[in-house]
């Protein structure tokens, strides 16, 4: 794979300048350029972004570090830049481990200037020419032997490629595969997914070889090393969750590594949809079994592998449980006698969209069930008529969340961006235009106590999209959106910003982002 990196950036002081770097498959990485000179960036936040993504951020530095929260989901534990960045003014990044899907134009901006923008391209290893040329040439050596056409009939019997569909929570699924040499003998069986990686390895003596898997495949793959002589090669992959859904390849070689059979499977892993409002009370991740569960421990996480919530046996041992599920998640204490595992989450939020997973476990630590369920949550809607008192914008959270916390709520749409109030140490600050409009809005004066952190509008006129964010020392810890219809008028057109609403010491680029993806 070649990675060309065409660079388009402005100087501070200079014209517009082009600059190009090629890389080679295998390179542990690829460098994305930014750097500045004689600029203070002590207190600066640094953001690099994807427009065409959502959420756009790919990699944020504040003062205070690494602000992730926001990031990207593709760039996880992908993405890094230099620990004195801020010191040195070398703000690039480091993207490893290169995916077609990092192609795309990068963005590098300081407190919301643009710096630098960046594309990358992901090109094909050999242009479609070179890979016209190189079969010819094959077929012409292959012609020249006398055997292209008993080589190809009895050694590379690939046929189409097998599709399979299954749900997630199902004990196992099968990826068939069945020989078309007979007999096999002397052979060796390996199944690989798409990135080449080990599945499931018998050898010539019809024996697995777990060490050679790699670990995420360990303990979950099974075959009937008896059928081999009969040219039943299927696999058995249990528990499959959406992570499996790929490509596999079964391959057969003879003892001089000869390419004797190849196969694909292509696994398609549906998890269950589940579509809530944000705002709402609460949201029912669904999950039942007919596992005989005993004294089985059951266990919620997300895709980031946070316990969300876990039952064992009929106690709660949520020690380690993490804080932004605190007092949010319950479940049904009879499960063992009813095999219901749904798991209740309250106050579901904009953050809280995720593919949960819940898993069952054997007294002796084995897997019997595992299941995901993937919750979208839509932004918070709120309609009033036209002329109405006050309206109430919603949001909730655990109040263990607001401790040496700041809350931030304000007007997004239309633009420019506007705060509208900010709660910390105890104490509201208003952001309104003009002093006829600061009693316009409030928040519950027991919030550290109730979590209740809704937002009360006085005289709603115009319709408007707002956003709440609960920081903690620079971090962004949760937050929501919520759209407010007022029937009977029209959304505001732009206004002039207000110069107060660029001094915030917050970054909002994550809550910045389009519309959901999904």
């Amino acid at each position: 794979m070649k990675v060309l990196l065409l660079l388009v950036g402005i100087l501070l002081h200079g014209p517009p300048w082009v600059a190009a770097l090629q890389v080679l498959e295998g390179d542990p990485f690829v460098l994305l350029p930014c750097k500045l000179s004689s600029v203070d960036l002590k207190n600066a936040t640094v953001v690099w972004s994807r427009s065409d993504l959502s959420p756009s951020t790919v990699h944020q530095r504040g003062p205070e570090g690494d602000e992730l929260m926001g990031q990207n989901r593709l760039y996880r534990s992908r993405t890094s830049m230099r620990a004195d960045a801020l010191e040195t003014g070398d703000l690039s990044l480091n993207v490893t481990r290169l995916q077609p899907s990092d192609a795309g134009n990068y963005t590098c901006s300081r407190d919301g200037v643009v710096l630098i923008r960046v594309q990358l391209e992901v090109e094909e290893p050999f242009p479609a020419w070179a890979r016209v040329l190189l079969c010819a040439l094959v077929v012409l050596v292959l012609v020249a032997s006398g055997g292209i056409f008993g080589y190809f009939r009895h050694n590379f019997p690939t046929g189409p490629t097998v599709k399979v569909e299954e749900n997630s929570g199902v004990k196992y699924v099968l990826l068939p595969c069945h020989s078309t040499v007979q007999p096999l003998g002397d052979v060796t069986v390996e199944w690989t997914d798409s990135h080449g990686n080990k599945v499931h390895i018998v050898d010539r003596d019809h024996h697995s070889r777990p060490e050679k898997q790699i670990r995420f495949y360990r303990n979950r793959t099974k075959m009937n090393n008896e059928q081999l002589r009969t040219g039943d090669l299927s696999l058995v992959l249990e528990h499959p969750t959406q992570a499996d859904s790929d490509t596999y390849t079964c391959w057969v070689y003879s003892r001089r590594r000869r390419v004797l059979m190849k196969k694909q499977v292509r696994l398609q892993v549906k998890v269950q949809q589940v579509e809530v409002d944000s705002g709402v009370d609460a949201v029912l991740l669904p999950c039942q079994t007919t596992v005989q569960l005993r004294a089985s421990t059951v266990e919620w996480k997300n895709s980031e592998n946070w316990t969300v919530h876990k039952l064992q046996g009929s106690s709660d041992p949520l020690s380690q449980q993490e804080k932004i599920y605190k007092s949010r998640t319950e479940m049904n204490k009879d499960f063992l006698q009813t095999g219901d595992l749904s798991l209740t989450l309250k106050h579901p939020t904009y953050e809280d969209r995720d593919i949960y997973t819940c898993t069952v476990y054997s007294t002796e630590g084995d897997v019997l069930m595992k299941k995901q369920v993937q919750l979208h949550v839509r932004d918070g809607q709120v309609e009033v008529k036209e002329g109405a008192e006050s309206v109430l914008l919603p949001f909730k959270v655990p109040p263990e969340l607001l401790q040496q916390a700041k809350v931030v709520w304000w007007r997004y749409e239309p633009g420019p961006v506007k705060k509208v109030l900010v709660y910390k140490n105890g104490c509201n600050r208003h952001y309104e235009p003009d002093q006829n409009h600061r009693s316009r809005s409030k928040m519950n004066g027991e919030l550290l106590k109730t979590g209740d952190l809704s937002l009360t509008l006085s005289r709603p006129t115009n319709t408007e999209r707002y956003r709440c964010g609960v920081w903690r020392k620079g971090q962004l810890l949760i937050w929501t959106t919520v759209l407010l219809t007022v029937r009977g008028r029209v959304q505001l057109q732009e206004e002039p910003e207000d110069p107060r609403d660029r001094s915030c010491s917050m970054d909002l680029t994550p809550l910045m982002a389009g519309q959901p993806d999904y």
